[in-house]
């Protein structure tokens, strides 16, 4: 937040704005343009990549650490700021003078959104190249050559490839092949939480990131509210409370304030209360699957566990139950076992997951349920929020 706003702020400019004023400033899968906290972190980064700087080829690198720690947000922010200095020679000014030099292009991919080749060559190219690159029409051959004529005609691409490994997204090694393939002018990071030992592939360098400590979860959180929350809507005790439940997980932490504020909205309250943050911690199950893996499923599970997590508990009862719930809605046009299909798919991928229901009587195979395992209230929000009123 700047001066102004802050200015602003006190002379009551967001006065009657209520409790959520911007749900992007507090939401997990949002990111500041200069992330909080990951000072270190941001220059072991940069120690890695300095030769860039001067216009040579980077190690290709891995980055690993917990959900929540800030990786995201940090390699995001800093390529979006190095490709600021990509394309024709930089003057770099020396003890003695100056000289100029090419620095690499630098392009961010989530492979959640670009999680095959060809969605992967498709961004990358898109991020090099001014010409528009077509969704269709065109196959994986194609834009590989395209890519490869931009990188061996251009400066060198280094190119970060985030959340690689997960249920949805290909590992890192995978990665590495579909990017070397095309050039040995693109030079591989990926981001992933595997030890760098789990991996088939071994980078030239990898930089660890550590959960928050508490502190600096709770500077965090206090920025990012100032400016998704209106004034005094939380206090500082609650920030911190919600800063010792997370544990150090960023994530968590800001879809718990997320949901309480977005439960005080909807309650017409002026200010966070502790029901709402219990509804808001209530919400985010433990452990607790990115709410970025939900939003980068396709429209049609995104829009199943819309469906489930809007059922009365009655028809959340068993998953036959629910399934014919949901298949029975206006929204959703597939049939029954379709329905059902795609949510033990998404139980497989650990978004959902499947709890034995005891039955009363004791007898027969007990049914099961399905519970989610990502921020729910903070997606119903975010899922909803295009067909209704911000």
């Amino acid at each position: 937040m700047n001066i102004d706003d802050r200015i602003e702020r006190r002379l009551g400019y967001d006065a009657g704005a209520g409790v959520l004023i911007t749900l992007d400033a507090v939401s997990p899968v949002s990111h500041l343009d200069s992330p909080i906290g990951r000072g270190p972190a941001l220059e072991r980064l940069l120690d890695v990549f300095n030769p860039a700087l001067s216009g040579q080829l980077p190690p290709s690198t891995y980055v690993f650490g917990p959900k929540g720690s800030g990786k995201s947000a940090v390699v995001s922010a800093l390529f979006a700021r190095l490709a600021t200095y990509s394309g024709p020679p930089q003057a770099i000014q020396t003890t003695t003078r100056a000289v100029e030099t090419t620095l690499p292009g630098f392009v961010y991919v989530d492979a959640r959104r670009a999680g095959t080749r060809f969605r992967l060559y498709h961004d990358t190219l898109a991020a090099v190249t001014d010409e528009s690159v077509p969704d269709h029409g065109v196959g994986t051959d194609d834009l590989a050559a395209s890519l490869r004529a931009a990188v061996d005609d251009g400066t060198a691409v280094v190119v970060a490839v985030d959340h690689t490994n997960e249920s949805e997204t290909p590992p890192p090694a995978t990665v590495v092949e579909w990017l070397t393939d095309v050039s040995g002018r693109i030079v591989p990071v990926c981001l992933g939480r595997d030890q760098p030992d789990a991996l088939a592939w071994e980078p030239d360098a990898s930089v660890a990131f550590t959960r928050y400590r508490r502190h600096v979860l709770v500077e965090l959180l206090t920025s990012r509210c100032s400016t998704g929350l209106g004034r005094d809507a939380i206090s500082h005790d609650q920030i911190r409370e919600v800063a010792e439940w997370a544990s150090g997980d960023a994530h968590d932490a800001l879809a718990a304030i997320a949901g309480a504020a977005i439960t005080a909205t909807r309650s017409g309250a002026s200010t966070i209360g502790p029901t709402h943050i219990d509804a808001g911690i209530q919400g985010v199950p433990k452990p607790c699957a990115a709410l970025g893996r939900v939003l980068g499923l396709s429209a049609s599970r995104q829009r199943l566990l819309y469906e489930l997590v809007s059922l009365p508990e009655s028809d959340r009862s068993s998953v036959s139950t629910a399934t014919e719930a949901i298949a029975s809605t206006d929204h959703v046009d597939l049939s029954v076992s379709t329905v059902r299909r795609m949510l033990y798919e998404l139980a497989d991928a650990e978004l959902l997951e499947r709890v034995t229901v005891e039955r009363s009587d004791g007898k027969g195979r007990p049914p099961s349920r399905l519970v989610p395992r990502f921020p729910t209230v903070v997606f119903r929000e975010v899922f909803a929020r295009p067909t209704s009123e911000p």
